[in-house]
């Protein structure tokens, strides 16, 4: 999807909730489905859990978007988190009643993410996930937006690879691999404070 379709998280909500936008939507989704997949991941479900429950979110985003208001004081993402939290704990209540072990449920480290008091552990998961999310995403929209050479440097040194080891397998001088590491920084912030701005 092309950076020119992205919209402003206003502008995307406000198309779904009012006049349910098949493009708006597909936006939507394609910015906000692979992230809930992520936290479902993140609190011990299995792939084919994950994509379960991610559909599950999705139908009921679907539904209740209309009746979420806009408002500059309630962050979107809280209410995402919530409505997410909230599907996992029923699948994972289901799960309790088939197998009958409540208190080795309750007590395992899965369940810690499901009590009733945990929200708040939840939201910081999902949070933790979130700054994650941005920065992958910000990789993906440079990949081609930058040299490939300048691309493949940060990756080497995302991989814990030494500036002198890069320099000597990509037969470049020194100071480029710091010129390239420092350019793409610089790039990614940029890009993440965007998203952040537009989806947050």
């Amino acid at each position: 999807m092309g950076q020119e379709s992205l919209h402003t998280r206003h502008t995307l909500l406000q198309k779904i909730c009012d006049r349910h936008d098949d493009k708006a939507w597909e936006d939507f989704v394609y910015y906000y489905e692979k992230y809930i997949y992520l936290i479902c991941r993140r609190t011990n479900l299995n792939h084919l859990e994950a994509q379960e429950l991610v559909q599950q979110v999705m139908v009921k985003l679907w539904t209740k978007l209309p009746e979420f208001k806009l408002d500059v004081n309630k962050r979107f993402r809280s209410w995402l988190c919530q409505v997410t939290r909230n599907t996992v704990m029923d699948h994972f209540r289901v799960i309790q009643r088939r197998e009958k072990r409540l208190e080795k449920a309750y007590d395992s480290e899965h369940w810690a993410y499901y009590r009733e008091d945990s929200l708040p552990e939840f939201e910081a998961l999902a949070e933790k996930e979130w700054e994650n999310y941005l920065v992958n995403m910000a990789l993906q929209n440079l990949k081609n937006k930058v040299s490939e050479k300048m691309f493949n440097v940060f990756l080497e040194l995302q991989k814990g690879k030494l500036h002198k080891q890069i320099c000597e397998e990509m037969e470049m001088p020194l100071n480029s691999v710091y010129v390239y590491q420092k350019r793409m920084m610089a790039k990614i912030k940029e890009e993440v404070s965007r998203l952040s701005q537009e989806l947050s």
